[in-house]
């Protein structure tokens, strides 16, 4: 790894005086942002999900639990395939029981869901430590009407009594913004 420029202390500190600056017009940009995502229209689901999972068969209704709002992480792991999506599994290893607890208490509830099968998801997940809900969408088009074939993906879902809405998706980098210990990384100085 080839070092940054070396400099003086007060070369450093004007240096160090313009990033902050840069940073908080990034954080006002992400707020507008943020802001106009949450008042994104919602798009009506007419089609029902039928889901394997540890409690047996569910609906999508279902992995609301009883909240208003569902995040769901479609996990890229193929039927037959013994290893998950890199970027999906180190996702998964921020999703612990404090996170999904923090969720719960602002009205949201957290599920992954895969096309593999219950058996290659739960082998997999009990390889890997994971205890959050997973599920199979084996069998119908779930994963696939929300175009995770290519990139991870997270989809947000809003639920009003039995009505379910499809609120946004994110994918590719964007969803490393959930995962700290990639803006952790991003402190540390980089090669070029």
């Amino acid at each position: 790894m080839s070092l940054p420029q070396a400099a003086s202390r007060g070369e450093w500190l004007i240096g160090r005086e313009e990033v902050p600056a840069q940073d908080r017009a990034a954080a006002r940009a992400r707020d507008a942002v943020e802001a106009r995502r949450q008042r994104l229209p919602m798009v009506k689901l007419d089609k029902g999900y039928e889901f394997e999972g540890p409690g047996g068969e569910s609906t999508l209704v279902d992995l609301f639990h009883g909240l208003p709002r569902l995040l769901v992480c479609h996990f890229l792991l193929d039927p037959g395939g013994d290893t998950g999506c890199a970027s999906c599994s180190a996702a998964a290893e921020e999703v612990s029981d404090d996170l999904l607890a923090r969720l719960c208490a602002r009205d949201t509830s957290f599920a992954a869901v895969s096309r593999a099968p219950l058996a290659d998801i739960q082998e997999y997940q009990a390889r890997r430590g994971w205890a959050f809900p997973w599920y199979s969408c084996s069998g119908n088009n779930f994963n696939n009407d929300f175009h995770d074939r290519v990139q991870s993906r997270q989809s947000v879902f809003q639920r009003d009594g039995a009505r379910l809405f499809h609120g946004y998706s994110m994918f590719a980098r964007r969803t490393e913004a959930l995962g700290n210990w990639c803006y952790w990384l991003d402190l540390t100085a980089r090669d070029g």
